[in-house]
């Protein structure tokens, strides 16, 4: 007959693991050797991996070692990993093999093997690997009548045929375990006869529990029987009332609405069991969840519970809680953050891989940027997309957690095969916890440290939570643990004063301890005076908050929170008036202003412009705007020159943003709002959106300044550079009179700036002082005659 010597017999086996491909392979080389295609049977078994790690050397060698041992065949197990997206030394070994293939035929065969979908970008390495491995062999996943035919051969194999099973070794419990297995056909890694391995493994450990359990209830234990619940797991309907991570959820403080999200979720599981025992199909559903909540909600705390209370119901083998950063995903080359998942989510099979912040895992810029893709986080996302599937029966949990708004966007603009597998429509919700709950936390914590606190004491810390709630990211549980700590370095730092003998054992917080100045607001009529004491002419302003101030301290007297006056004093203003009348220095102000109310949680006043908030180009301008709105709660947000944002051609739409974000729950009332500019510019800014005056219905109105007030400015500045002019002072002196006429003909110039432009003058006035002093005494004050001041005004 015709010779095959130069003829080429390699061949590409592909499919799912456990679908025999290595016996296929086995048998392959059996039959060339024995019809004389090769001289040789030998037979070197391994992967593409340990090629790529071993490099070109290695195999050389081998090659070489089976030739003089008269050829045979090399079989490459997930031969895919030669190529560069796998390992960086597979490249170089992959370009030799297709030299050796052209070489060696009809002394060695080349026998490929590994997924489908792997091994068509190992042919598209190079374009000659078609023409050197010219066969091609499917193995198909099992299905599952003959997985259950093998499970039961696998399980007369491992006990000798001595083991007995409820139902039959085909009866309904293995037809529901099977059926389980199942449903991963025909996704990339279902393991088929490896399956059926770790399924009996599982099978094994359930039985080992329940017989360990019989045994401590001196029940007769039976080593050779497999019950239905070790088997196809407990009846979740039973299992959960004797989970002890189950009762301790409900034990925590708060979570309604989580509790009640995993309720409904174990009802469906206990549900389906039911389904499954009549043989009908269970409703789909998955244990991938997405967890959104600010810090310290006890998202942590839930997963774990949530991990065991599926381990305890039979639905993952191991139920431990992994937590993983995006950073434990993200690599830095190509290749290598598939490299990453895949091996994270490998070694979390069984268990719960909790992903925390994974919003992270979003390549795109943030608010205010243009959004760019990254393509080693894009490859996580793919990746994961790729081997969580979301079935029932996976033996995987994956929950994704982070804050909602940053979530949202990312599952809107990643790959949409991940709200497949997360829904987040369905997720847990862990709101912030109420005043009422923050109390009851922390109670458990100074329950929990041997401490104590006053009433009083109780409901300053609850006041100051409360406020605190209004910032982005409330830390919730966290920011009671961090008030705690400030509360003992504060009481360490009040015993500290005292003899050692006077100092109590038992440890109890004071008002004062939580909030040094818990009672600002009865001082705050002082107070407010206080801070404006160096402004001239302020008194309706000072009149006007006096008045929002004693609203809030009557409303604290009658035993409420002084936010709860909210309809009463305004959280937005509108500062109109010529310049230098005071609307910034005042603006600057109204964070202690209101912080003594009780209104906010901090004094802070975060200043900006309209460009701050008007983007460069469609689209935008809305995430500019709401960003500095978030940085801003809990806090005093100014908007200087807030005119502008009626100019320009992407300003309207930062003006409609606005009144929007004024009326959003997350914003109405946890800030101050004030925005400020010139009369009538800021009703031109008011005109354009009906319904930003509505949002801004207080307005106060900065006038210009009387020549009195000036010339105590003006005396004020000078007297801070030790200059004295006597003739500012002497209201009825000529002098006096003059500058009173200058600053009125100042006045009502169009350019005119009150405190600005007395502040030039006095500067003026300051170095004519120094210039026409050649030499003074110690301590003594530089004199500026009337004249000479009258002299700089002119």
């Amino acid at each position: 007959g015709a010779s095959l010597k130069d003829e080429r017999f390699n061949v590409v086996l592909r499919g799912n693991p456990g679908t025999g491909k290595t016996t296929v392979a086995r048998h392959y080389a059996k039959f060339l050797a024995s019809v004389g295609v090769v001289p040789g049977d030998s037979f070197i078994e391994m992967t593409g991996s340990r090629l790529a790690h071993d490099g070109v050397r290695d195999i050389k060698e081998q090659i070489e070692e089976m030739r003089d041992e008269g050829g045979g065949a090399i079989f490459v197990d997930e031969a895919y990993q030669l190529t560069e997206g796998h390992n960086f030394g597979g490249r170089p070994v992959l370009d030799f093999l297709l030299g050796e293939m052209e070489k060696s035929a009809g002394e060695i065969v080349f026998i490929f093997a590994g997924y489908s979908k792997q091994m068509e970008k190992f042919f598209e390495h190079n374009p000659g690997l078609s023409s050197r491995v010219p066969y091609s062999l499917q193995s198909k996943d099992y299905t599952d009548l003959e997985l259950l035919y093998m499970f039961g051969k696998l399980i007369l194999k491992k006990y000798n045929g001595q083991m007995k099973v409820e139902g039959g070794m085909f009866g309904l419990y293995m037809r529901i375990a099977i059926r389980r297995l199942g449903r991963g056909r025909g996704k990339e890694g279902f393991g088929n006869a490896r399956a059926l391995q770790t399924m009996l493994a599982i099978i094994y450990e359930r039985q080992a529990v329940r017989l360990t359990e019989e045994r401590k209830n001196w029940t007769i234990a039976d080593d050779f029987l497999l019950k239905k619940e070790d088997i196809i797991g407990p009846d979740p309907s039973k299992a959960v009332l004797e989970s002890a991570a189950w009762k301790k959820l409900h034990e925590l403080v708060g979570l309604a609405e989580v509790k009640r999200s995993i309720k409904t979720l174990f009802d469906l599981i206990a549900e389906n069991y039911k389904r499954e025992l009549v043989e009908k199909q269970p409703i789909q559903m998955s244990l991938n969840r997405v967890f959104l909540g600010n810090p310290g909600t006890g998202k942590t705390l839930v997963a774990k519970l949530y991990g065991q209370i599926l381990a305890d119901l039979g639905l993952l083998s191991n139920g431990e809680v992994v937590l993983k950063n995006p950073a434990d995903f993200v690599g830095s080359a190509v290749g290598e953050s598939e490299r990453n998942t895949k091996a994270i989510l490998a070694a979390t099979a069984g268990r719960v891989l909790v992903i925390d912040e994974a919003y992270s895992l979003y390549g795109g810029g943030g608010a205010g940027s243009e959004k760019q893709s990254n393509s080693y986080k894009t490859a996580v996302i793919d990746t994961i997309v790729a081997e969580v599937q979301s079935i029932p029966g996976e033996d995987r949990c994956v929950l994704m957690c982070g804050y909602e708004q940053r979530m949202r966007e990312m599952f809107q603009n990643v790959n949409p095969g991940l709200s497949r597998r997360f829904a987040i429509e369905d997720a847990f919700r862990f709101e912030d916890f109420t005043d009422s709950e923050l109390l009851e936390i922390l109670n458990l914590k100074l329950r929990d440290q041997d401490l104590g606190a006053t009433p009083e004491a109780k409901k300053v810390a609850i006041d100051m939570l409360s406020r605190a709630r209004d910032r982005p990211h409330f830390g919730n549980g966290g920011e009671v643990e961090n008030m705690l700590g400030k509360a003992k370095n504060n009481y360490q730092s009040r015993q500290s004063k005292l003899h050692t003998s006077q100092r109590p054992l038992e440890v109890i917080f004071e008002p004062f301890d939580f909030d040094p100045n818990f009672n600002r607001a009865e001082s705050s009529d002082t107070n407010l005076r206080k801070l404006f004491e160096d402004m001239v002419g302020c008194e309706k302003i000072v009149e006007k908050l006096q008045e929002y101030q004693n609203i809030a301290r009557v409303t604290k007297q009658r035993g409420r929170e002084a936010r709860e006056a909210r309809h009463l004093i305004p959280t937005n203003f509108v500062f109109k008036g010529p310049p230098g009348t005071g609307k910034t220095t005042t603006a600057r102000r109204m964070g202690q202003v209101y912080y003594d109310m009780g209104f906010l949680s901090s004094t802070e006043v975060v200043e900006c412009s309209a460009s701050d908030l008007v983007g460069q180009y469609v689209g935008q301008t809305a995430p500019k705007t709401k960003q500095v709105f978030e940085r801003a709660l809990g806090k005093v947000l100014f908007i200087d020159e807030a005119y502008r944002l009626s100019e320009g051609a992407y300003a309207k739409e930062a003006v409609d943003e606005l009144v929007g974000i004024l009326t959003h729950e997350t914003f109405d009332g946890k800030l101050i709002v004030i925005i400020t500019g010139y009369d009538k510019e800021m009703n031109t800014l008011l005109a354009v959106n009906p319904g930003l005056a509505s949002r801004f219905p207080e307005e106060i109105y900065f006038e210009n300044m009387s020549p009195e007030h000036c010339l105590e400015i003006l005396k004020k500045d000078l007297a801070k550079d030790d200059i004295e002019c006597t003739a500012l002072g002497a209201t009825s002196s000529a002098e006096h009179k003059q500058m009173v006429s200058l600053i009125g003909q100042l006045s009502s110039l169009d350019s005119w700036g009150n405190a600005r432009d007395i502040k030039t003058l006095g500067k003026r006035m300051t170095r004519l002082a120094f210039k026409r002093i050649a030499s003074i005494a110690h301590g003594s004050k530089l004199p500026l005659s009337g004249s000479e001041a009258a002299h700089c005004m002119a």
